[in-house]
C-alpha cells in the first residue's frame, strides 16, 4: 500500500470513529470506487449523507459538481451542454485514474451517466440510475421544439428557472428543506436540447441498476413504469423501488447507501 493509500485510510477511519459509524467494513481488496453525478439544479453537495455513509463503509466516493451547477456555477454560459457534462466525468476518470466504478446518475444525469459509459465502458463495473431519465440513441432530453419554446422564457435565454421543492419530494418541514432550497441553481437549458449520439451502443453491455422513487409525481399518479417493464424483460438490468420522493439521496440516504452498498 502506498503512503497516499494509507493516508486515505486513515482519514476515512478519522471519520468513521468521529461519527460513530465504528470500523470500516472493507478491506482494502474489498474497496469499491463510486462516481455520483447529481441531476438538474443540484451540486456535488446534495450526495453528502450518502457520500458520508458509503466513505464510512470504507470505500473511495467521487461527487463532483458539474460545470456551471453547485460550487461551478461561476462557470456557466450558454455554452454549457450535456457534452460538457459528459466531458466532466470523463476527464474525472482519466485524471484520477478510475477503473471498475459504480457509475451512479440521479435524475437528469441519466443522460450523463449513459453517454459516459458510451466512452469509458472499460472503466465502469455497473451503472446505477436513481429515478432518472434513460436516454435514446438519437434524441435529446427534451422533445423537438420544447427546448427551442422555453429558451424565450428562460434566464438570460440560456438558464431553466429552479425546479420546485415539491417536484423534488422534500416536503415542508423536512430537517434539510432549507438546505437544499438555498443550494439549488438555474440549470443551463442547453443540456437538455443536445442530441445524444453513441459511438458504442451506450451502457449497453454493462450491468445496471434502476432505482425508481415512488413517491414521484409519475408514480404517484398511479400511471405504469415504463422503465419496469423494460427492465423485466432485460437479463442486464436489475429494477428496486425506494417509498420516497425523487430526492431520493436527501430524504433516505440510508436506504440509498445501502442500495449502493449491495452493488458489485
Amino acid at each position: 500500500m502506498t503512503r497516499r493509500d494509507l493516508l486515505a485510510t486513515a482519514a476515512v477511519t478519522a471519520f468513521a470513529a468521529n461519527t460513530g459509524a465504528g470500523a470500516l467494513s472493507a478491506a482494502p481488496a474489498d474497496r469499491k470506487i463510486y462516481v455520483l453525478v447529481h441531476g438538474a439544479w443540484h451540486g456535488g453537495w446534495c450526495w453528502r449523507y450518502v457520500q458520508e455513509r458509503l466513505e464510512a463503509a470504507g470505500h473511495r466516493v467521487f461527487a463532483p459538481s458539474l460545470t456551471g451547477l453547485g460550487d461551478r456555477v461561476h462557470l456557466r454560459n450558454p455554452d454549457v451542454n450535456l457534452s460538457t457534462h459528459v466531458t466532466d466525468i470523463v476527464n474525472l476518470f482519466e485524471f484520477e485514474d478510475l477503473r471498475d466504478v459504480i457509475l451512479v446518475g440521479h435524475s437528469y444525469a441519466g443522460h450523463v451517466v449513459s453517454w459516459v459509459a458510451d466512452k469509458v465502458k472499460d472503466r465502469i463495473s455497473h451503472v446505477v440510475y436513481l429515478d432518472a431519465v434513460l436516454p435514446t440513441d438519437g434524441k435529446a432530453f427534451l422533445p423537438p421544439g420544447v427546448g427551442e419554446s422555453r429558451v424565450g422564457v428562460s434566464k438570460d435565454g440560456y438558464l431553466m428557472e429552479v425546479s420546485t421543492m415539491e417536484f423534488l419530494g422534500i416536503p415542508a418541514g423536512h430537517p434539510l428543506y432549507d438546505w437544499v432550497e438555498s443550494k439549488l441553481v438555474e440549470h443551463p437549458l442547453p443540456t437538455l436540447m443536445e442530441t445524444v449520439v453513441y459511438e458504442n451502443d451506450g451502457p449497453a453491455g454493462l450491468p445496471k441498476t434502476f432505482v425508481r422513487c415512488t413517491q414521484n409525481e409519475r408514480m404517484a399518479s398511479g400511471a405504469a413504469d415504463p422503465v419496469f417493464a423494460m427492465a423485466d424483460a432485460d437479463p442486464e438490468w436489475a429494477y428496486v423501488t425506494l417509498d420516497t420522493g425523487h430526492d431520493l439521496m436527501v430524504t433516505a440516504p440510508q436506504e440509498t447507501a445501502e442500495i449502493l452498498l449491495g452493488i458489485n
